[in-house]
């Protein structure tokens, strides 16, 4: 993920979407769904979506920041392939302005802990 010169967020047709979708990586009690797949690439790329059902504009942006900083925290747990990281919130999940950055960052490093470090996704 490159932005702001060293870490940049996914643009359109940065990634290609596999046709069947990955399985989420936690389970249903979680309130984020966490995709991950790997790319031709050769850094990491995260992908956020945030519907607007979800919340207003301000909580949208805000959640988004919270999960981009969370994975350049959590970016040492990520496997040495190049993955591509979708984060959205979860179809059960609260509203976005009561979700946590302590709970963003413990579910996405969860995450990123159960992706396979083999050649297989």
């Amino acid at each position: 993920m490159i932005y702001k010169g060293r870490f940049r967020t996914v643009r359109h047709k940065d990634h290609a979407v596999p046709a069947p979708l990955p399985r989420p990586l936690l389970g249903q009690a979680s309130f984020l769904d966490i995709r991950a797949w790997r790319h031709a690439g050769t850094t990491p790329l995260l992908l956020v979506t945030s519907p607007r059902k979800a919340g207003g504009a301000v909580q949208r942006n805000r959640f988004r920041r919270q999960v981009r900083m969370a994975f350049l925290a959590g970016l040492d747990a990520l496997p040495s392939h190049p993955w591509v990281v979708w984060v959205r919130p979860a179809r059960m999940a609260p509203p976005l302005d009561t979700i946590r950055f302590q709970d963003i960052e413990s579910q996405l490093r969860l995450a990123l802990r159960r992706l396979p470090a083999s050649d297989t996704p």
